[in-house]
């Protein structure tokens, strides 16, 4: 129940979640960490040589993607305030998105299957910018593989 006396505090609601890298869903796993895709480095001279490929180098936006794993710190704050993860102001999550808008950005989210919990699962995002907004996609992955015992619970 929700006290007068204090303002809620959605910040450290965020912050009580477990820490992705102290159980093996950091960055040297491959998550929380923002990548743009449409990169040259990323594309051998024969990919680049292709038309549709020159053409995603060359669109006037970035294709960028990042996995987290659910119910941890990292993942609370990209789902919830995306605009701080985005731009790197977050600890725990490489950044930022490239060319993301540092002035009153505007991002539209778009959730695949939100039937499916986040629970206790990873979920994947692909974010698409323009240098003046960004639209995220989230797809949230059933893979109880990822699970580890006991994960998943907020810290009291």
């Amino acid at each position: 129940m929700a006290s007068s006396d204090k303002p809620f505090n959605e910040d450290a609601l965020y912050n009580s979640f477990p820490d992705g890298a102290d159980n093996e869903y950091g960055p040297a796993e491959g998550f929380n960490v923002f990548k743009k895709l449409n990169d040259e480095s990323l594309f051998t001279p024969d990919a680049r040589a292709d038309p549709v490929i020159q053409a995603f180098l060359e669109a006037p936006f970035s294709v960028t993607f990042a996995q987290f794993k659910s119910s941890t710190r990292e993942s609370e704050w990209a789902l919830h305030k995306p605009h701080l993860a985005m731009a790197g102001e977050v600890a725990g999550i490489r950044g930022p998105v490239d060319r993301f808008p540092a002035e009153n950005p505007h991002i539209g989210t778009y959730l695949i299957n939100h039937d499916r919990t986040m629970a206790r699962w990873k979920w994947s995002v692909v974010v698409i910018e323009d240098g003046a907004q960004a639209g995220q996609m989230v797809y949230k992955q059933e893979d109880t593989s990822q699970e580890k015992p006991g994960f998943g619970e907020p810290r009291p």
